[in-house]
């Protein structure tokens, strides 16, 4: 896991590594990294006469180290061979590129760049910024950081195996497609326009998602749209979180111990997605009423209406409105069972108590679809 300390530098330091590229040597030296990115070159040699030696500088990937006394106006140096921190690069094309490795871009800002089918391998990307870039396909190995921002780009079918994004956000792109094996997304920020899909990629290469980590994935997206107070967007992904964690959590326990709490679980789990969709659908719960009422409805018809009717049709209609009714407790009192027919008189006793514990429940679910 991350430490945001180690990654976050004070204000002074943040201007020098920024400002040290608009020098005149950081210019000469940003067309150099530029045209070596594009061209998969080693850019380690370009920057290495420029390396400032210190003897602090001992963990430049896990806690870098700036020294005050060397930090000065219009000078150029680097703190490692691969510090690119700070770098702002415009309109530039690096797909297929493979010199991303290991690379520090924390604070550097990317304006409409291409990185398609690029390797972004274990590259350090915290605070940086990346607007209305392209990273088809881009390979996006151990990338991460903290608040790192991807603003309206297409990060399509892209792997973030590995990948760990903290407090960063999405806004505005496209992640379809995109493999998320490993990968770790914690208080990500979206909004209307970030696209996400709801059944997960399953497969890069020769890799395949595991199925416990579908439910994880989805669970920090649906977060994110929380966040946001998309909460129309928010359900689509508890509905998909809340069903991988039944077919993958909870039915891997009963197979291993198929005991009967762990098999109430799952039934309950079950039973809680068919009739309400996890309590993102309340429309499930009208239909349940519709069926139950047509159940029992056949039942009366059957079995005999209240007013004992032989012809076929008006039979069906006094069923049909006889329950409807008694599901609904509306209680009319136009017609009932005699004190004679005790069985039918539990029966629609019983469809009255189901009736008032269904409605009770669909404007539960409604509620809270409202009051969201």
């Amino acid at each position: 896991m991350f430490e945001r300390e180690g990654f976050k530098f004070d204000f002074p330091t943040r201007r020098f590594i920024e400002n040290r590229w608009e020098t005149d040597v950081g210019r000469k030296v940003r067309d150099e990294v530029i045209r070596g990115l594009k061209n998969s070159l080693e850019i380690r040699a370009i920057l290495d006469e420029y390396t400032l030696e210190h003897p602090e500088n001992f963990d430049p990937y896990g806690h870098p180290i700036y020294p005050v006394e060397a930090i000065k106006e219009k000078k150029f140096w680097v703190l490692t061979q691969d510090d690119l921190r700070g770098i702002h690069i415009y309109h530039e094309d690096f797909s297929y590129s493979q010199s991303f490795e290991k690379k520090s871009l924390s604070y550097s800002h990317f304006f409409k760049c291409k990185f398609n089918d690029a390797e972004f391998v274990v590259p350090d990307v915290s605070y940086a910024r990346f607007e209305d870039c392209e990273f088809l396909d881009a390979i996006m190995v151990g990338t991460g950081g903290f608040s790192t921002n991807f603003i309206n780009c297409n990060l399509q079918n892209a792997c973030f195996w590995k990948a760990q994004f903290i407090d960063s956000g999405f806004s505005g792109s496209n992640l379809r497609g995109v493999y998320f094996e490993d990968a770790f997304l914690l208080d990500i920020h979206l909004n209307y326009l970030t696209q996400f899909d709801k059944n997960l990629t399953s497969q890069w290469k020769t890799r395949t998602l595991p199925p416990n980590q579908r439910a994880e994935i989805l669970r920090n997206i649906r977060i994110g749209y929380e966040k946001a107070d998309l909460w129309h967007i928010a359900d689509r992904f508890l509905y998909c979180e809340r069903t991988e964690n039944r077919k993958n959590a909870i039915w891997s326990l009963c197979v291993k111990s198929p005991n009967p709490p762990n098999i109430w679980s799952w039934t309950k789990d079950f039973l809680f997605s068919l009739i309400s969709g996890y309590g993102t659908k309340p429309h499930r719960a009208i239909i349940l009423g519709l069926l139950i009422s047509i159940f029992f409805a056949l039942l009366y018809f059957l079995l005999g209406t209240p007013s004992d009717l032989s012809d076929l049709q008006p039979r069906l209609y006094e069923a049909l409105y006889f329950s409807f009714t008694t599901f609904a407790t509306l209680g009319y009192g136009d017609i009932s069972y005699g004190s004679d027919r005790e069985i039918m008189r539990l029966l629609s006793t019983s469809e009255a108590w189901i009736g008032a514990v269904t409605i009770s429940f669909f404007v539960a679910v409604l509620a809270r679809k409202l009051l969201r």
